[in-house]
């Protein structure tokens, strides 16, 4: 026995992961070795581009402005110093940290609760923020522009839509006092931080020092120089929106995020990028850190200045499941995935926490300190994703609309065959959006995506890759003929794409036509389709709930309908309150139970029992059929395992050429011996001939010798006559 576990331990198949560090599926693992060298040579080659291009910008900016690019160096060195000594003195004198922080708005705390956050925060290590090198400030200031811009139009429109708020927040009634303060908080915070304020100041990074922003555009008395370029002419200057910097690099830029950002850069471009330092508040996240732990030692942890206890559990039980093995996330990898999940819950209670996002947070923490991955986790939900991850989840039900009206007018055969087979485009590409194709596409694929996706600030990389997979895939998922043979095949053709290269290619010069102006067209013409659905479902969200507790009684009397009979009787008065209810939304509830009737007048034990077993009953022919349905299911998987293996189109179209080139050449040595043989024939006749004229010329010479012989002998008979 021990030398069969011996055995089985020295024999067990060593874990294959990549060169993330991630692990790789076993099919994918010969995939990858193919691809393994191509990776390394466009690393190689991408990390000279960057480093050519980086040294160029760095030299034409300090050219540019020299003494502004000594302040920013001296400021640079002072805030790095600041956040040095924050885990040793953040923690103690919160009023007094640079400009207002976050705690300014809330009350002051105990200074006993104030020592054990402190020295709790010693215990966790949380990693304190860093600055990115200095050779990525242009593209860091050229990205704060865009941060601020969106900051005036959204400011803009809480101005406008200030006046409604009393209403809306009287027809709502959802909104506490508690959250509406921390909004308030968090809003002053953003706009007197002191790093925000430095990033608005030095965004033109020495190309627009002669453009100011205060309220309005103003030009300097020397004139706006050639090399500013306005983005809103007259109409955004309107508007408040400043003129954007012109950056000769950019075009470049783009072009090398479109090759990939080098390994060791990425995760300082991806902060720069979505504009870590301009987001940036100081003291915020450790202020978050900081509540969350007096939440945790209170008695009451579903009040609202916590995380909900539900967030809390799934948090706990998706850690573990985070890149399972990865040598990075080892106890305190997993600690710092916590604290960064549990703050963000914290700081945008809309979203709190969903599935997801742990692999989000992962990422980032796999590439950056804890701080600066919550901030970049900041830009990427509450802006690049905005609406995406709410309960409604409005603006992800909006784009898969929008996107499903965009694969009708690129791939109208693929559509009409998914029609044909009854599977709708949202069942697939739902979990491509919602992920980011995390755990979708392999690893290289997802973070190129990732690449171009935070560099352009906003979801167009999103649609152009998923129509790029669709294009690739698209003509083999026209071979199939049932809906879950086509969902497996792309399923499995999608998580093999190993060619970064030629899904990012596709994807941003295949699609050049899918714009963000466009998008937000399609957006804003079936957003209110959506928000109708969303709110009848609100209506009947009070009937689901009732439908809810029907199928948990239904459970209980199948398991134990002893138990549920003395439950019903002991609990006579709720259950006629409960019946009650149902009279009031039984209209919907006969939709939702597919023309189940709940008798509106029914009061008595008796009947809701005689419901109770009738539901049990559909309920029993429901699961059979999902039973006939997932053995079905399995039969499809091994029948496509069969025709994988049997009828692979690779190998037999690679067969066929083979064939046919050993085919061609049989033919060409056959044309070869034929020409051969027909020398050989032309030889022959010759060598015939020739030896036939021999033989002619032979017995012509044996009749001469013979005249000849004949000649001498007569000549010496006349001499021997002579001599006689």
């Amino acid at each position: 026995m021990m030398a069969e576990q011996s055995f089985n331990v020295l024999h067990a198949p060593k874990p294959r992961r990549d060169a993330y560090g991630f692990a790789l599926r076993p099919q994918h693992v010969q995939r990858y070795r193919e691809y393994s060298h191509i990776y390394k040579e466009e690393e190689e080659e991408r990390s000279n581009k960057w480093k050519n291009f980086l040294e160029h910008v760095e030299k034409s900016s300090e050219l540019s402005s020299p003494e502004k690019a000594h302040k920013e160096e001296l400021q640079a060195e002072a805030t790095e110093r600041k956040a040095e000594t924050v885990p040793e003195s953040g923690e103690e004198g919160n009023d007094t940290s640079s400009g207002k922080s976050v705690s300014g708005c809330s009350s002051e705390r105990d200074p006993e609760k104030e020592l054990q956050h402190s020295k709790e925060t010693k215990k966790s290590k949380v990693q304190t923020w860093t600055l990115i090198r200095s050779s990525l400030g242009s593209i860091e200031n050229m990205m704060s522009f865009r941060i601020r811009k969106r900051k005036i139009m959204k400011d803009k429109q809480i101005i406008v839509d200030k006046d409604h708020l009393p209403s809306e927040a009287a027809s709502s009634g959802g909104a506490s006092e508690d959250d509406v303060e921390e909004d308030v908080c968090f809003s002053d915070a953003l706009n007197d931080s002191p790093d925000a304020f430095t990033a608005e100041n030095s965004v033109s990074d020495g190309f627009s020092d002669s453009v100011k922003v205060a309220g309005e555009v103003e030009a300097m008395d020397g004139g706006v120089p050639h090399s500013v370029q306005s983005i809103g002419t007259e109409e955004a200057v309107a508007n408040g929106v400043p003129p954007e910097p012109f950056f000769p690099w950019k075009l470049e830029l783009e072009s090398l995020v479109h090759g990939g950002v080098p390994t060791d850069l990425r995760g300082e471009v991806w902060q720069a990028f979505v504009g870590v330092k301009a987001r940036r508040v100081e003291r915020y996240y450790y202020e978050l850190l900081a509540q969350e732990t007096n939440t945790t030692e209170s008695v009451d942890k579903d009040n609202s200045s916590g995380v909900p206890r539900k967030w809390r559990r799934q948090i706990e039980k998706d850690i573990p499941r985070t890149f399972p093995g990865h040598p990075a996330l080892n106890e305190d990898g997993r600690n710092s995935l916590r604290r960064l999940l549990l703050a963000y819950a914290r700081h945008n209670p809309s979203v709190g926490y969903c599935q997801a996002m742990n692999f989000f947070a992962g990422l980032l923490l796999l590439l950056m300190p804890e701080e600066n991955a919550f901030w970049t986790l900041v830009g990427i939900i509450d802006e690049y994703f905005d609406g995406y991850y709410t309960e409604e989840m409005i603006e992800s039900q909006v784009d898969q609309l929008v996107f499903e009206e965009l694969v009708r007018e690129n791939f109208p055969k693929l559509v009409n065959h998914l029609d044909y087979l009854g599977v709708q485009v949202a069942w697939f590409t739902g979990p491509w959006f919602l992920s980011i194709f995390v755990n979708m596409i392999p690893w290289e694929s997802v973070i190129r995506v990732w690449d171009v996706l935070l560099f352009e600030g906003n979801r167009v990389m999103l649609f152009r890759t998923a129509l790029a997979l669709l294009e690739l895939y698209g003509p083999a998922l026209v071979t199939t003929k049932d809906a879950g043979d086509a969902i497996t095949l792309l399923q499995s053709l999608v998580g093999s794409t190993f060619d970064s290269s030629q899904l990012v290619l596709t994807a941003c010069m295949g699609f050049l036509a899918i714009t963000e102006t466009r998008l937000q067209d399609l957006r804003d013409k079936h957003r209110p389709a959506v928000l109708a659905v969303v709110e009848e479902r609100s209506k009947m969200g009070q009937v689901w709930k009732d439908s809810k507790g029907l199928a948990s009684k239904l459970y209980s009397f199948k398991h134990d309908p002893i138990v549920t009979e003395e439950k019903n009787t002991t609990e006579e008065g709720t259950t006629d309150g409960y019946v009650s209810h149902s009279k009031s939304g039984s209209r919907n509830l006969d939709e939702l139970l597919s023309g189940t009737s709940v008798d509106s007048e029914v009061d008595s034990l008796p009947e809701l029992q005689d419901q109770v077993i009738w539901l049990k009953v559909e309920l029993c022919r429901v699961l059979e059929e999902k039973r006939s349905a997932v053995l079905r299911a399995e039969e499809l998987e091994t029948a496509l395992m069969e025709i994988v293996k049997l009828d692979n189109r690779r190998e037999l179209s690679a067969r066929v050429e083979q064939l046919e080139k050993e085919v061609a050449e049989l033919q060409q040595a056959l044309a070869d011996k034929t020409e051969q043989e027909s020398a050989m024939l032309k030889v022959l006749m010759w060598m015939e001939q020739e030896q036939k004229v021999t033989e002619d010329a032979r017995i012509s010479a044996e009749q001469e010798v013979a005249v000849q012989k004949n000649a001498v002998h007569v000549l010496q008979k006349r001499i021997y006559a002579g001599k006689i």
